[in-house]
């Protein structure tokens, strides 16, 4: 061992490119599909209850941007969310009443048939009008594919709610190649 300096040094160089490799993997071709819909949290709702809001007939734009892309569905491996948020439409809403959360896709032919595609649990305790979703790693392209979905945002509360809440839903899916 005449020069255990360069062999430290070689092994950070070599941990540094190896660490920005699978970043560039995380980074898988694609196109991305957004969707954007509002819903009303009813005043008066308890904790007791698992509360749904169903989002039927969300047209997809599947076929539009497989056309964009120059891309057959079966070039397409997967669907997966890349991102998602709920908040307050108007910067209005107090969301602590909310205990966790989970979105689902669903046909609406079939609405015990369905994927989570996001969620947050625990939620934090004052999230204000605005908190991210957590993106599952669940492949939704069985329900993406099509040229209509439904989602279902379950809530569970940790309060009763005082108010009416007009909130947002916002999903950026991908389609990976």
């Amino acid at each position: 061992m005449k020069y255990p300096f360069c062999y430290l040094l070689s092994g950070i160089v070599l941990l540094f490119l190896s660490g920005s490799c699978n970043k560039a993997d995380d980074q898988a071709p694609g196109f991305d599909m957004f969707y954007q819909r509002e819903f009303f949290i009813p005043p008066g709702i308890g904790i007791f209850d698992v509360h749904h809001f169903q989002m039927e007939n969300i047209p997809t734009t599947y076929n539009q941007l497989l056309d964009q892309h120059g891309k057959k569905t079966e070039d397409i491996t997967g669907v997966i969310t890349a991102k998602g948020s709920i908040g307050g439409t108007f910067g209005d809403a107090d969301l602590d009443f909310i205990d966790k959360v989970s979105v689902r896709v669903y046909d609406e032919s079939d609405p015990s048939d369905w994927i989570e595609i996001a969620y947050r649990d625990p939620m934090p305790l004052d999230p204000g009008n605005n908190f991210a979703l957590i993106p599952s790693l669940a492949d939704a392209k069985r329900f993406m594919s099509k040229s209509r979905f439904s989602i279902d945002v379950v809530l569970w509360l940790r309060n009763t709610t005082q108010e009416e809440s007009q909130v947002r839903l916002d999903l950026q899916m991908k389609a990976t190649y």
